[in-house]
């Protein structure tokens, strides 16, 4: 999946938030889709993957965790859409 920036309140909405945890990694629930997001700054967020397995979604916040801060660094500069 291609990284998508987005504000926070976009990629929250009207959804479900299903994991929150204090590294900044956001995941919301749409339907049985599970959107995974990077939090870029407080009104930013990157979303990064997107899986319709809950199983998938805590090995991908594993995954995540070591490339938080490289993550953060590439998108902080861009503009969200």
């Amino acid at each position: 999946m291609k990284p998508y920036i987005r504000r926070r309140s976009d990629f929250v909405g009207d959804n479900f938030v299903a994991e929150h945890n204090d590294a900044g990694i956001l995941v919301t629930r749409e339907g049985n889709t599970y959107h995974v997001g990077v939090e870029v700054d407080v009104d930013t967020v990157v979303e990064v993957e997107t899986t319709k397995d809950k199983h998938q979604v805590q090995p991908i916040i594993e995954s995540l965790l070591p490339k938080l801060e490289e993550i953060r660094d590439h998108y902080r500069n861009c503009y969200r859409e």
